[in-house]
């Protein structure tokens, strides 16, 4: 009997990235990929696996219900919240089982293709806590590893890494939640031995790519997974000792050390206390002090224990150091609160210390310090208490809505959220961003009944099951013109074109591709702009063969409203593949058959393509074609319009080439047994 899955996704590319870890591993001997909506895709395949034969029907449901959309008839989210998911978090894919009229959430998976160093390495802590706390699985896919490029030269700078708390944090909450909750390494294409000594030492059996497509597959046909569960988490603390191999140990856990946890189960805090090294030391200039907050630090230095490193803006006050902690509080800040002072005293539990700026200049979040909070609690148990001190600019709305209506603020903004509902107490010492006579706060808050309403959330639905609804989605976004323009051209048009670049809303802009001479060329790291040549990056590049006398690359911006479209974007779209291609391509490699990727010495001649700038939209609402083409400057338009399965696209030509191009793609899809895809 074929079994239904649907995978949810931010976009489609991550719905596609998904469905393919699930392909290569069962190769199926049958395959039938084809709309079911303008929206969805559905591939049919059948398939033997394990000695057992399969037919699964995948559905591909790009586009969540976000920023105030209601897509999608039901909430796929809903079933997560309903369990004890409670952060503005969500991940990035979601794979459910249909069974009659419920789909069962049976795994989630969040991507990473961006530099993981600094804060931007625990960014994402928060989908990983709020959703492993369901009982879902949780994947966190890292592309490893990234440069950061020089904005001039596009020349690799010196390779970072992440705190090596980070992955730990994973395998550690895993352990405590008894949920799986895992990073997986996957092998990214500037990973090269040769060029960088930094990674020698890395065993590439540690990346777990091929556990992952297992586990997957697995999962959706109910096999067992522990050997998948165990291989992936062993790998995933591999990697932890890998990165902590070179760490000086007066500052930070060495690979000794997380070792020693690893085997004897210990809990990270009572082994920070119990083998204290190193305090906690944050370092604030003086010019981004505020207030008291040097003083508070100076405190703390003399009280604390590092966190798993002097790096992280995390730390620990033994329980028998809370006394000595709240005494000097109170004399740096002598109008607190006596009972709440009293409260932070309490000896029975370690306090668990979180130091953020928070805030930008203008009182805008600092997104990274969103998964700050859920780090620590990923690191540690629930054992503990925890102090949260913010030292950056408030908007006075917020400061007034914290006061009064704390629920009202973490329901309106996600850091904040994070912070009052992971916190016990928290410290304020921060500018006010206001025109009223208040300037600066000095509050010492309790914010302990606050994180038990979060934290103790009944567990309503532990099947994670909602009612299934329609793969047509009520409305339409540029989610879908994207996908229409995706499948269009890798489905229909698939024997002639190449996507070098598919970037919908949600995605990433981690590379962009062409083929030349039997090799794959990929430029990374790609800027949003390139202002000096007055370029955009494009939504969509696709190369493709048999239109011209030589290769056609099609650069294409996508909106929503063609009213949305940028003055001259048309122009901007070629003047940033010009650019890019000014530089020689990061890596390349050989593509039939596929080979490594490694660093090429030589650039791409542009001039060996033709170029194309084309803008994609929605037909509803849309503007005049004259009126879009004066505006944008695109050599063509694509005027997307819904049917019951598929897209009826208008092609709106303005150059000789333009015309070239939509007459051949007429003949290509007028052949076509698709169906779904009709062209006027």
């Amino acid at each position: 009997m074929k079994k239904i899955y649907r995978i949810h996704g931010d976009n489609i590319v991550e719905c596609e990235r998904i469905a393919n870890l699930i392909l290569n591993e069962v190769h199926p001997q049958n395959m039938k990929k084809t709309l079911i909506s303008p929206a969805t895709i559905s591939e049919n395949i059948i398939f033997s696996y394990s000695g057992f034969d399969f037919e699964w029907e995948l559905i591909l449901l790009p586009g969540f219900n976000k920023a105030g959309r209601s897509r999608w008839k039901g909430d796929i989210f809903k079933a997560l919240r309903e369990n004890g998911s409670f952060l503005d978090e969500t991940p990035d894919a979601i794979i459910t089982e249909v069974t009659n009229n419920s789909e069962k959430i049976i795994c989630a998976i969040e991507f990473c293709s961006a530099l993981q160093a600094g804060n931007q390495a625990w960014q994402r802590s928060g989908r990983a806590f709020s959703t492993g706390r369901t009982g879902c699985p949780y994947i966190y896919i890292v592309d490893f590893v990234k440069y950061e490029l020089d904005p001039q030269t596009r020349n690799r700078k010196a390779l970072r890494f992440p705190n090596a708390a980070v992955p730990y944090s994973y395998v550690n909450f895993s352990r405590v939640s008894g949920n799986f909750v895992a990073q997986v390494y996957v092998k990214s294409e500037s990973f090269d031995k040769e060029f960088d000594s930094a990674l020698k030492n890395f065993d590439e059996n540690n990346f777990a790519e091929k556990d992952l497509s297992s586990f997957l597959v697995k999962t959706m046909a109910g096999l067992d997974t522990s050997s998948e569960r165990n291989s992936i988490l062993t790998k995933n603390f591999n990697v932890v000792c890998f990165l902590s191999e070179s760490a000086k140990e007066n500052t930070n856990f060495t690979s000794s050390d997380w070792k020693k946890i690893q085997k004897t189960g210990q809990n990270v805090i009572d082994y920070c206390i119990a083998n204290a090294r190193f305090n906690f030391h944050k370092k604030i200039t003086k010019k981004g002090a505020h207030g008291h907050i040097l003083e508070v630090l100076s405190l703390i230095d003399k009280l604390s224990v590092g966190f798993t490193s002097r790096d992280l803006p995390i730390g620990i006050i033994p329980a028998k150091n809370r006394i000595a902690l709240a005494n000097g509080i109170k004399k740096i800040y002598p109008n607190f609160n006596d009972a709440t002072i009293s409260q932070l005293s309490n000896t029975e539990k370690n306090l668990v210390l979180c130091l953020i700026k928070g805030f930008k200049p203008r009182g805008d979040d600092n997104r990274p310090d969103r998964g700050l909070l859920p780090l620590a609690a990923m690191l540690s148990d629930n054992k503990n208490e925890t102090l949260t001190i913010i030292y950056g600019p408030l908007l006075f709305n917020n400061y007034k809505l914290l006061l009064n209506h704390p629920r009202q603020l973490a329901k309106a903004n996600g850091l904040w959220k994070s912070i009052l509902s992971l916190s016990d107490f928290l410290i304020l010492d921060v500018p006010i961003l206001s025109n009223s006579d208040i300037k600066d706060a000095e509050e010492l808050i309790s914010t302990s009944s606050l994180k038990q309403y979060y934290i103790g959330k009944n567990h309503t639905n532990p099947n994670l099951e909602n009612e299934v609804f329609s793969n047509s989605p009520r409305e339409y976004h540029e989610d879908d013109v994207d996908t229409g323009i995706h499948y269009t051209f890798t489905k229909v048009l698939k024997k002639y074109c190449f996507e070098g670049m598919c970037n919908p809303p949600g995605g990433d802009w981690s590379g962009f591709s062409i083929i030349d001479n039997n090799k794959e060329k990929r430029w990374l790291s790609l800027p949003r702009v390139s202002e000096d040549v007055n370029g955009k990056r494009p939504d969509h590049i696709l190369e493709l063969f048999g239109v011209f006398d030589k290769p056609l690359l099609l650069s294409i911006e996508s909106k929503e409203k063609s009213s949305d479209l940028e003055p001259s974007v048309g122009i901007g779209l070629i003047n940033y593949i010009k650019s890019l291609m000014s530089y020689i391509p990061n890596v390349e490699r050989s593509i039939n058959p596929e080979g490594p990727w490694y660093r090429p010495i030589k650039a791409v001649d542009f001039d060996k393509f033709k170029v194309i700038s084309a803008a994609a939209y929605l037909e509803n609402n849309a503007e005049e074609d004259a009126v879009v083409h004066r505006n944008s400057q695109c050599d063509m338009l694509f005027i997307m319009a819904p049917k019951s399965i598929g897209w009826k696209i208008k092609i709106v030509p303005f150059t000789m080439d333009a015309t070239t191009l939509k007459k051949r793609m007429v003949e290509i899809i007028n052949s076509s047994t698709d169906g779904t895809i009709e062209i006027e």
